[in-house]
């Protein structure tokens, strides 16, 4: 006769519940839920006034700035260096309104009509201090790039 069949004992202690004779399988609880990743979702904003220092650091310390993979970061560090000095040299270029650079300056048959070269040589200006914004665009982006890569540096020598 298989045990439990037709009378048992059942004892609930601790949400642990057990079965007599011994050779019954024992019940178990499932398991807890997983914790929340992020505790902050669980706390209303009239709640998070009220939170202790040491738990808001721990918030804090949770909402990381890291969006970007090493091998990304990395990847628009170089992309960035590269981009500053291309178009650094670029504006340089354009303001001297180099010859060479004729091909690239955006102008039209409008643009000959009275003082020709004066035109010419305001739109070699224009290009060149686009490529002088562009420039700095892309130091911005290589500034958020090197973060990434310092963020994800810290992060291999974190103890999980």
């Amino acid at each position: 006769m298989p045990c439990c069949q037709k009378s048992y004992i059942s004892i609930v202690f601790l949400d642990f519940t057990t079965c007599f004779p011994p050779c019954c399988p024992v019940t178990r609880p499932p398991p807890p839920p997983p914790p929340l990743r992020y505790p902050f979702h669980s706390f209303s904003s009239m709640e998070m006034n009220f939170l202790s220092p040491y738990t808001m650091s721990s918030i804090i310390e949770m909402a990381s700035l890291l969006f970007c993979g090493p091998k990304l970061a990395a990847c628009g560090l170089v992309l960035s260096i590269w981009g500053v000095i291309m178009l650094a040299m670029l504006g340089i270029f354009f303001t001297t309104h180099s010859a060479v650079l004729i091909e690239d300056v955006p102008f039209t048959e409008e643009d000959f009509k009275g003082e020709a070269l004066q035109n010419i040589y305001s739109l070699y200006n224009k290009v060149g201090y686009n490529c002088f914004i562009a420039a700095v665009i892309y130091v911005g982006i290589g500034f958020l790039s090197f973060c990434q890569v310092r963020l994800n540096k810290r992060k291999e020598y974190l103890v999980h």
